[in-house]
């Protein structure tokens, strides 16, 4: 541009945008996230993991049960384990974690039955390889919820499998219970 000196581009586009003129480039379109390489028998393989603000595992997606029973769906549910599975893999200084099983209803029979999801989630692992000495399978029932249950929404977000890192290189973490202080909870081993 003839004439225009050094500087003056800034001040063209700051009037522009005064008066309406569109100076922004356009969005760039979002990354896509790439799902993880898969091995060489078809699961999703993870190496990289993170924790969510309650201190579990952050999972990719929530593990599903069959309605109203204790039943892993293990196609719905094949990101989420083997997420687990390769994070206990990755982490051998993890020497127990506590798989939490959580629901939306109150009595016996739900307590029971959030602890036997967990359960059923720390023998898939251990039918995967992991060892089962290195699990504690915790029933909360609807102890622990984390959303509003009175919406679908909340009651969704609450039933759930949480899992936490419990002992390091075989100590407790800072000294608390394996179980959480569950009202019910299983060694995995048993």
């Amino acid at each position: 541009m003839i004439g225009m000196r050094t500087g003056t581009l800034p001040i063209i586009l700051f009037a522009l945008a005064a008066c309406g003129g569109h100076t922004t480039p356009p969005a760039a379109p979002a990354p896509t996230v790439e799902p993880p390489p898969a091995t060489a028998d078809g699961h999703p393989h993870f190496s990289q993991f993170s924790m969510n603000d309650r201190g579990a595992l952050a999972l990719p997606s929530p593990i599903v049960f069959a309605a109203g029973t204790a039943d892993l769906d293990e196609a719905a549910s094949a990101q989420p384990l083997w997420y687990i599975h390769d994070y206990l893999e990755a982490k051998p200084d993890v020497t127990m974690v506590r798989i939490e099983g959580h629901g939306t209803e109150s009595g016996e029979d739900a307590l029971m039955m959030t602890g036997d999801r967990a359960l059923n989630v720390a023998r898939w692992l251990v039918a995967h390889g992991i060892k089962c000495d290195r699990m504690i399978a915790a029933a909360f029932g609807d102890t622990k919820p984390i959303a509003d249950p009175s919406t679908p929404d909340g009651k969704a977000q609450n039933r759930r499998i949480d899992v936490y890192n419990v002992a390091l290189r075989g100590t407790l973490i800072a000294n608390l219970p394996a179980d959480g202080t569950a009202p019910a909870a299983v060694p995995v081993c048993d």
